[in-house]
């Protein structure tokens, strides 16, 4: 999200701080690659398990 130059500087930093949370969520139609933190699915019954990939590609996942 990229929103208008303004000349107000409280806009300006305030649009500032919106661009860079904007940056932060995750985008419908863009890949989603998650590096430094889990992930984490809930099966039916509720148990929520972690799940990882390992150097050659295998995928696993451990209930936590």
């Amino acid at each position: 999200m990229k929103l208008a130059p303004h000349n107000d500087e409280v806009l300006r930093q305030n649009f500032n701080v919106i661009e860079m949370s904007d940056k932060l969520n995750y985008k419908l139609n863009k890949d989603l690659e998650i590096t430094n933190n889990r992930l984490i699915l809930n099966s039916p019954n509720g148990t929520k398990y972690a799940v990882t990939v390992n150097n050659l590609g295998v995928l696993s996942a451990v209930a936590i």
